[in-house]
């Protein structure tokens, strides 16, 4: 695995790119989870595992949203961005905020599921 960090101004492109992949299945279904970990909740699953339906980043609002089958996640004003890919492709994703909380959006393909 590979985690690299993102400049900001390649987050709007790699999310696009990512989300067009997905979309027309370049990339195959995926499974997200969301943890939030901050000082004041600690760490927080938000979201068990569901169906993704999409990433990204708008820069105009200043918000990266996940949207998944039952929820909807946007985090405002992110400072930092990381990803966390393989072969398989992106497995993570990490956004951090200013006041330090973090955001860990996990990503799996239906057929890893633990039996």
């Amino acid at each position: 695995m590979a985690v690299r960090k993102l400049e900001k101004s390649e987050w709007e492109s790699y999310f696009n790119e990512f989300d067009k992949k997905y979309r027309e299945g370049q990339i195959p279904a995926k499974e997200v989870q969301i943890e939030i970990v901050n000082d004041e909740i600690g760490d927080q699953v938000e979201t068990w595992w569901q169906p993704l339906i999409g990433l990204a980043y708008d820069p105009k609002d200043d918000e990266f949203e996940v949207a998944a089958e039952r929820h909807d996640h946007l985090i405002h004003k992110p400072v930092e961005v990381y990803v966390d890919e393989d072969v398989d492709g992106l497995k993570a994703v990490e956004v951090i905020q200013a006041d330090g909380t973090k955001h860990i959006i996990k990503l799996r393909t239906p057929e890893a599921l633990p039996e």
